[in-house]
């Protein structure tokens, strides 16, 4: 009776150890799983956490897991691969990721071997593929391509298998861009045709991707060979981009804002191949400029676009205005370079100008140690001035040819893309007798410009950031409060906010008006005065932007809401909920996110002032830039005034009552204007200030000017012409 007891407590222990082992891979597999994610839209932060997890994990149970140990390390190594792959334009990143491919294929590829059975496993095929991919970022095309020759080999030789020639036929089509780059253009071409040929047959939803691979294999060959064949590669794009928003608009309207978001960078991000085609195709270019910049945000507002054309925009130029649209694009060998087309209203088409490689202008020296990059991605003031005052740069933006297509032209309406949206380029344009009117795009132009009549506004400031506040349970954004928690629990006061308020509350003496201030300007009640419907709103409080600003547009999507949740502004008791770390983050917060702002109403809302820090700034993909002003365009506002780093209390507090002054005078026509003379008259401020003098126990009067960059140019007025 007891060996039998022994024996059925043996056989519970393993069975539990099958459970626990069985639980084990469950969670390994779920990791893995989450980290591929972030693998494909380029998460990489989160990918690293995945990894550290997933070993934590894999390490105190290796035992358990026994013969699939090897399994669960080559998924480690997959993974590793994946995490090094994100730097691999650093050779040495490049050399640990393919370390790591290879250990991981090597397992799989035992594993193969042990079973006795021809073919691979699916992971080696997956190897295979992302080898190639990393071979290809190096430009190793070669390399890239035996890869690839040994999944077409796996797949051609199952070629009587239906369910493998869908996988087989894209293999191809890599195998066709490989030889295109390694110049065996009519390898390249008869393989691409094979694959339109099997994509139109079987009416694949990525027949219009194949269109662009053909494109772009036609215009290498055009390039490599000087007079190739532009007009078919533009024919191609053409089709392309025909069919691929055809197939965007049948998928966007059955997904949530965050998929729509991700698919959408996803699908859109090969079109900037395009540009590339240059003065060759400048009025598909023009037209393609204008539907990509700030689509998603007119179709979350709209559920629908309405498109324009570069002959609509024209139209809607007088007689001394000019349209630019700066694109960031792939030129030759994947440069990335800015560019941009020009229209006049006089224009027979529009005119591409090439301008620069963004990478060697971000790497431009400023001082003996920091470069260009390096002063747009901070936020201090000094690396500001520097920026602006250096006299080689506006010859770069706004370069003698791009000058002169603009020509005799007053004003200049552009619109930005890449590094132009973190950074102030109108006021660094070399011709002081013209004025810039920066737009989220030239589609928006239209002659009806009369001026805007600026009613009732909602001015908000002097905020109590350390007020007790009593939250309420509501949609709340836990992820902001996460990421701004991280880096501070304290929100200073700012002692000229309340008097900036309160002055322009005082100046406007308009009935309708509402001033919010003190404890009472919490996000609860600011989010509720909103319905009233105001036609200006003022905010003079802290923004934020915890996230790293990209130079560059993303190819692969971004997860939507951590984006918009590392940006936003802060409101009453905001102080006191970050400071108490066991806070309810489903309640209200002080914190409004700029996810939480895109889900608000400002469709009335004719200007929105932020007078507060970094409003202006977010990730850059290739869609515009996902924070503040990005939300508020997507809840509906018309225009807005943000800023670009931190600002200055007093110089912000004089600029504002300046703007708003001159918003009430007659000689300012319109608000552009009014921004303008502000600026004017801060340059020209001196302000006095009573220093103590310890030594001799004397206080002497200093004054302050506020000519410099840091204080004149931080704020930028987007979407008023």
């Amino acid at each position: 009776m007891m060996r039998r007891s022994l024996q059925l407590l043996m056989l519970f222990s393993l069975s539990l150890q099958a459970l626990a082992a069985s639980d084990v891979s469950h969670r390994l597999m779920a990791l893995f799983d989450e980290a591929e994610r972030c693998y494909l839209i380029d998460d990489y932060q989160r990918l690293h956490e995945c990894i550290g997890e997933y070993y934590q994990l894999f390490d105190v149970n290796r035992q358990q897991l026994t013969d699939s140990a090897d399994v669960y390390e080559a998924y480690y190594q997959k993974m590793c691969g994946s995490y090094y792959y994100g730097w691999a334009e650093e050779q040495r990143y490049a050399a640990l990721a393919e370390d790591y491919y290879r250990k991981s294929l090597e397992t799989f590829r035992r594993r193969v071997a042990a079973t006795n059975i021809w073919g691979m496993h699916p992971n080696e095929l997956t190897l295979h593929r992302e080898l190639a991919q990393l071979y290809y970022k190096a430009k190793a095309y070669d390399r890239a391509s035996a890869q690839l020759d040994t999944v077409f080999l796996y797949y051609d030789n199952k070629s009587d298998i239906p369910s493998y020639d869908a996988a087989r036929y894209e293999v191809m089509a890599q195998l066709a861009i490989c030889n295109a780059r390694l110049g065996r253009f009519a390898l390249a071409r008869e393989q691409i045709d094979d694959v339109l040929g099997y994509s139109r047959r079987h009416t694949l939803d990525g027949y219009h991707e194949t269109l662009r691979k053909k494109g772009k294999i036609l215009m290498l060959q055009a390039e490599a060979e000087g007079d190739g064949d532009y007009a078919g590669a533009k024919e191609c794009y053409q089709r392309y981009v025909r069919e691929q928003y055809a197939a965007v608009g049948r998928q966007l309207a059955q997904m949530s804002s965050s998929q729509r978001a991700q698919y959408w960078l996803t699908s859109h991000q090969f079109l900037y191949d395009c540009f590339r085609l240059g003065n060759h195709a400048p009025e598909m270019l023009y037209d393609l400029a204008l539907l990509c910049k700030g689509y998603l945000i007119a179709y979350e507002r709209n559920q629908s676009v309405a498109q324009k054309d570069w002959k609509q925009v024209r139209k809607e130029l007088g007689e001394k205005e000019c349209a630019v649209e700066f694109v960031q694009y792939f030129g030759r060998n994947d440069q990335v370079r800015m560019g941009c087309l020009v229209l006049r209203h006089d224009s027979r088409r529009p005119l591409f100008i090439d301008l620069f490689a963004t990478d060697s202008l971000l790497s431009l020296p400023l001082t003996a140690t920091s470069s260009l990059g390096q002063a747009l991605a901070s936020t201090a003031p000094a690396l500001k001035d520097i920026l602006y005052a250096d006299s080689r740069l506006p010859q770069c933006v706004w370069s003698p040819a791009l000058m002169a297509a603009i020509g005799d032209a007053r004003k200049v309406y552009f619109a930005a893309d890449g590094i132009f949206h973190q950074w102030a380029i109108e006021y660094i344009m070399p011709d002081e007798q013209k004025a810039c009117y920066r737009l989220t795009s030239t589609r928006l132009l239209h002659k009806n410009r009369a001026k805007a009549r600026l009613g009732s506004a909602l001015i908000c400031g002097g905020i109590q950031y350390n007020a007790a506040i009593t939250p309420t349970e509501e949609e709340n954004d836990a992820a902001a409060y996460r990421f701004l928690g991280d880096m501070t629990t304290n929100v200073c006061e700012l002692p000229e906010a309340k008097r900036e308020v309160d002055s322009i509350y005082a100046l406007r003496a308009n009935p309708l008006d509402t001033l919010l201030t003190g404890p009472s300007a919490t996000d609860e009640n600011f989010i509720s005065l909103l319905k009233r419907g105001y036609d200006v709103i003022h905010l003079s409080t802290h923004g934020f932007f915890t996230g790293e600003t990209g130079v560059f547009n993303d190819i692969k999507p971004l997860t939507n809401d951590d984006s918009m949740s590392k940006s936003g502004l802060v409101f009453a008791g905001a102080s006191t909920t970050l400071s108490d770390r066991g806070f309810d983050t489903a309640l209200s917060d002080g914190i409004l996110s700029a996810a939480e702002l895109a889900r608000q109403d400002f469709s009335r809302t004719k200007l929105i002032v932020l007078s507060a820090c970094e409003t202006g700034l977010g990730h850059l993909t290739a869609d515009g830039v996902y924070g503040v002003q990005r939300a508020l365009k997507q809840a509906g506002a018309q225009a807005m005034i943000v800023s670009l780093w931190r600002v200055n209390d007093l110089s912000c507090s004089l600029f504002m009552r300046y703007f708003y002054e001159e918003m009430q005078s007659e000689r300012s026509a319109d608000i552009h204007e009014a921004f303008l003379r502000a600026r004017q008259r801060l340059m020209c401020e001196e302000h006095s200030r009573f220093i103590f003098d310890a030594a001799t126990l004397s206080i002497e009067e200093d004054s302050v000017r506020f000519n410099a960059p840091r204080h004149v140019n931080p704020f930028i007025l987007i979407d008023v012409f």
